[in-house]
């Protein structure tokens, strides 16, 4: 039994999964850990509790397949900071993308008009959430710890290093820190002076198909060995996940948080909305925007009402638009395309007659309209969408994007893109597969959600006041 093993290290939780050149899957785990907040705007993670997570997951399929991976790739989330001391522990937690603490830097660099440029090289949008803002903020505010540091990593390459026992970094999770020249693919010299750190302190930058090897005690014997690839980010991976590598798709994800990205061979510089620009390898970027709050919004009012409130079948007898009910989705302030990290949540005409169906359905629509609103910045409209992610086990909200894009939706199979597109840069390096296109005869649309047309033309004039009542407008 020969398989390839995608590893996903996600915001809540790692995922491994075990697939077959022929796209079969042959094993399944997921460990969980939980995201710390000492203060207000603080999002971390110990960086140990991710270790033990991968681990676990490792040794949950070498007991479920018994038989040694042809090799490992690697997905993990952007944007995570850690600082490392000169024997490469960690002196903080790892900072995540939802980690508020550095938004005056980020205004400030904004304001300053510098951020243009520094966005326009490295692709990455000026918010708290870049690791750029973030090493400002640790200059700046904990000058003496700054001082300490030997090293600044994401949680991905000290996971690496704790299990192939060598620092490296992937041009794709590189290029999502704001330090990294996308187009030369090579540290910028400009950001770093920005960020005052040295390139020494900083990873050697590699392929995603760059291999290494698993070489960590708390491991099976069989494993031992088992090469390892780089890997990208969990947003560029969830498209190859996807096998959607032409102009004409998009894929929306939508877990905690949620993004609408496209593939290309070349980066889409939208300097005002800030579209982000990755590279998923040497050929391929991976342009658009995430939104901070998606299932998350479900999951609050799931957690304020009781989630036995909240009937799916109740909600989709709520007229499209929620009889006047809207919600703006801000409860984590906003990355795209506002880059507001200050933009607050509320459900605005709210009346009598409104009940937990409606707020229900209000705040489905409201995340749509988030992902329409980052959608209308790029320059071409998809063809259609793939979607995959948690929110595809919701027929509701699957149709209700359907109806505000006007665009065919379609089902990914495997709803573990991320680990799966892991899986693939393993086969890829390892010369099990000569390219990803290749890989085209395996992909599997499991059903399509076509748009209503009356639901459409009504989301349309919703749409509107949905842009007319966010962040900015005065209300």
């Amino acid at each position: 039994m020969l398989y390839y093993l995608g590893i996903d290290i996600g915001t809540t939780s790692t995922k491994a999964l075990a697939v077959t050149t022929e796209g079969k899957q042959l094993a399944l785990a997921r460990a969980g850990y939980p995201t710390l907040s000492p203060q207000d705007g603080y999002q971390e993670q110990a960086p140990e509790a991710v270790l033990i997570a991968v681990i676990s997951v490792l040794k949950d399929i070498d007991e479920q397949t018994g038989v040694r991976p042809q090799a490992v790739g690697l997905s993990c989330a952007m944007h995570s900071l850690i600082v490392l001391d000169s024997k490469g522990q960690p002196l903080t937690n790892a900072m995540l993308w939802s980690d508020r603490r550095s938004q005056e830097q980020a205004q400030q660099l904004t304001a300053s008009g510098v951020g243009k440029a520094l966005y326009q090289a490295t692709g990455t949008p000026i918010h708290p959430m870049s690791p750029l803002c973030k090493l400002r903020w640790l200059r700046e505010r904990q000058a003496g710890l700054f001082a300490q540091a030997a090293r600044f990593v994401s949680i991905k390459e000290y996971i690496l290093q704790r299990l192939c026992g060598a620092w490296a970094v992937d041009y794709s999770i590189a290029s999502a820190t704001g330090l990294m020249d996308i187009i030369q693919l090579k540290w910028w010299e400009p950001a770093l002076a920005y960020a005052g750190i040295a390139e020494g302190q900083l990873s050697p930058l590699a392929s995603p198909t760059h291999l290494l090897a698993l070489n960590n005690d708390a491991l099976p014997a069989r494993q031992q060995g088992t090469p390892v690839a780089l890997g990208a980010n969990d947003g560029c991976l969830a498209n190859l996940g996807a096998l959607a590598l032409g102009p004409d798709e998009q894929v929306l994800t939508v877990g905690t948080s949620g993004a609408i990205r496209r593939t290309g061979r070349a980066p889409i510089v939208q300097a005002e909305a800030q579209i982000f620009n990755y590279r998923l390898d040497e050929t391929y970027f991976v342009s658009g925007g995430a939104t901070n709050n998606g299932g998350i919004a479900f999951e609050w009012l799931a957690g304020l009402l009781g989630r036995e409130r909240l009937s799916e079948a109740a909600a989709a007898h709520v007229p499209a638009g929620s009889e006047g009910l809207l919600f703006l989705p801000y409860l984590l302030g906003e990355r795209a395309p506002i880059w507001d990290a200050n933009a607050t949540s509320a459900f605005l005409g709210l009346r009598l007659r409104h009940g937990p169906a409606h707020l229900h359905r209000a705040v489905l629509e409201g995340v749509a309209f988030s992902l329409y609103h980052i959608a209308e910045q790029m320059p071409k409209q998809p063809g259609r969408l793939i979607a995959n992610g948690g929110f595809t086990q919701s027929d509701l909200w699957l149709q209700l994007f359907a109806d505000v894009f006007g665009t065919p939706v379609w089902v990914d199979e495997q709803a573990e893109a991320s680990a799966l597109g892991a899986a693939y840069v393993a086969m890829k390096a390892t010369g099990a597969i000569s390219s990803y296109e290749s890989l085209y005869p395996l992909r599997r649309l499991l059903r399509q959600y076509l748009p209503d047309a009356a639901n459409h033309e009504a989301y349309r004039e919703v749409f509107r006041k949905f842009k007319a009542s966010g962040p900015g407008s005065g209300r």
